[in-house]
């Protein structure tokens, strides 16, 4: 799989899975979920470095072939019924000393 592949698997993941938890809101543009490490998710070795951050802008093109998934998690942001996003950053970790898997949509 591509790492956008990975990245739409992901979300699909985040949107469908009832054992994924949105953590609580830092900043009105963005929403962060976190699961238990042992989830079968796309991606364990590629994107959710351990203890670290693995960041990456999302290519326009994907975000526009994928926008009804886009915009499903915009509207778990505080903005989103009310404004709108040019960009979209996804950011991912591996918490092992939580033994959880963090991710984070933020939109600019």
């Amino acid at each position: 799989m591509t790492r956008l592949e990975i990245v739409q698997a992901i979300m699909s993941f985040i949107l469908t899975n009832p054992d994924v938890v949105r953590e609580p809101r830092v900043y009105t543009n963005q929403v962060t979920f976190a699961f238990d490490d042992r989830l079968p998710v796309a991606g364990k070795g590629v994107l959710f470095p351990e203890m670290r951050l693995h960041v990456f802008r999302l290519d326009p093109s994907f975000v526009k072939e994928n926008r009804e998934l886009v915009n499903q998690v915009f509207a778990q942001t505080e903005e989103g019924p009310t404004a709108s996003y040019d960009q979209v950053w996804f950011t991912s970790s591996h918490l092992s000393d939580r033994k959880l898997n963090l991710v984070e949509f933020s939109f600019e």
